[in-house]
């Protein structure tokens, strides 16, 4: 029975702040104008990973699964469908990490945080808003 992937974490706060609903947050977190568009864009970017990342894991599971009872000879219709989809959704990963630095190196700016040595930017802000930013569930 297939697992029904864990919601984004941030959704309420992401949905709020879209919403221009920031009254809940912390204040050094949507003090500014600016902090709140920078925070609000890098949670758009983390929830495009973790929609990206989600749906690379149902297509290889899928591929996993189906590719057991493989017969020799030329692949399948539906096994060349999901080696298809597998390859978007690796591209889509790709293109919303990318998506997750260059909002991620905005929002350092704008924060003014330092990143430290030998840690990437990418890891930093992932660490920084699991450790930081509301979850949902908790206001």
């Amino acid at each position: 029975m297939p697992e029904t992937p864990a919601p984004f974490p941030h959704a309420a706060v992401l949905a709020r702040l879209g919403a221009g609903d920031f009254a809940d947050l912390p204040a050094e977190l949507a003090d500014t104008p600016p902090k709140r568009e920078a925070l609000h864009v890098l949670l758009k970017a983390s929830e495009a990973v973790h929609r990206a990342a989600v749906s690379t894991t149902q297509v290889a599971d899928a591929l996993r699964r189906d590719q057991k009872f493989v017969r020799p000879g030329p692949p399948s219709p539906h096994l060349v469908r999901l080696r298809q989809q597998q390859a978007q959704a690796r591209q889509a990963t790709n293109q919303a990490r990318q998506a997750f630095i260059v909002a991620a190196d905005g929002w350092v700016r704008v924060f003014g945080l330092t990143v430290p040595a030998r840690k990437s930017l990418e890891v930093f802000a992932e660490q920084w808003l699991v450790a930081n930013a509301p979850r949902d569930g908790s206001r």
